[in-house]
């Protein structure tokens, strides 16, 4: 395999294209360096359908068959650029810089993040794109693939729109994808990871004369929130942090655990950091539309289920 790299070589270029070398010359691969012939000058930005990116260390990546070094830019590959700001970059959590940025601006625009644009990928980063990989159908994982940026363009909300349209301002929480949208002027203006009852078995204060076992579900149907405390309410079964109340005993609240799977006693689960979001989100009297097919009421057991 013969490859051409165009770059300025620095202190951290010289080391990263050891490494490089090392690894040509194990796949038996020739690598010919050629000088910038702008010297110091940027190399000018542009879109390239350069394909998936394969990175090999956190240094050295694969597009097709060209092998690419980024040093503190853009880098000429052959007839290609890659660059943060346009490349299609397999990204996870405690990565950090220009193409955190854009995927952090890109899951804002899609109403998925509600966080700061710092360019680092930590848990409300990752929680949003848990949530992207929930309404795509895929593994729900953390970590951001190449293909996922052209996959979030796919997202359509059409029907979670058409369910309630009389009802410009409300919640559906979608217990099948465990998501919830909260629609504002009849748009959806955020999607949340959720987290639903697990459907075991539990003992509860209210589960009949002196107690009794009940089974940890998430009623659905309609409703209203019509009670909203600050900060956390603890109990026997859990805490609760700044729950909307839908029913006297069970809540849309932050928790501490929000894993991608039903895990709770019957509320529905938000992360904490959403909580604090969802004051600007959310209102009494909102609707809130429960659902996973057809709907069915779950009688109230008594206790406020985290």
């Amino acid at each position: 395999m013969t490859t051409t790299l165009s770059m300025r070589l620095s202190v951290v270029g010289a080391l990263a294209l050891a490494i490089l070398l090392a690894w040509a010359n194990q796949a038996g691969a020739t690598v010919e360096t050629t000088p910038d012939p702008a010297g110091d000058a940027p190399i000018a930005r542009r879109a390239a359908a350069i394909g998936p990116v394969n990175w090999l260390s956190e240094e050295i990546a694969v597009v097709g068959t060209d092998v690419v070094v980024p040093v503190s830019g853009p880098m000429s590959v052959a007839e290609h650029y890659l660059d943060p700001a346009v490349a299609p970059i397999r990204l996870e959590p405690g990565m950090s810089g220009l193409a955190v940025e854009r995927l952090q601006q890109l899951l804002i625009d899609h109403g998925m993040f509600r966080g700061t644009i710092d360019g680092d990928y930590g848990r409300e980063t990752a929680g949003a794109v848990v949530a992207v990989h929930k309404l795509l159908g895929m593994p729900r994982e953390e970590i951001w693939f190449p293909e996922d940026w052209n996959l979030i363009e796919t997202l359509d909300h059409t029907e979670i729109l058409a369910r309630n349209p009389d009802e410009p301002d409300r919640v559906e929480v979608d217990i099948s994808r465990q998501v919830l949208f909260v629609i504002r002027d009849d748009a959806v203006t955020a999607v949340l990871p959720v987290s639903s009852g697990n459907g075991e078995r539990y003992w509860s204060a209210n589960g009949g004369p002196g107690g009794g076992y009940v089974t940890a579900e998430t009623p659905r149907g309609d409703y209203r929130l019509f009670k909203h405390l600050s900060g956390w309410k603890k109990n026997y079964l859990g805490e609760l942090y700044k729950p909307w109340y839908f029913t006297p005993y069970y809540a849309i609240h932050g928790s501490g655990r929000v894993p991608p799977e039903p895990a709770s006693h019957g509320c529905v689960r938000i992360p904490t950091w959403e909580s604090n979001h969802m004051d600007s989100y959310l209102k009494l009297g909102m609707p809130v539309h429960i659902w996973d097919g057809p709907a069915s009421v779950i009688p109230d057991d008594g206790e406020d289920a985290a």
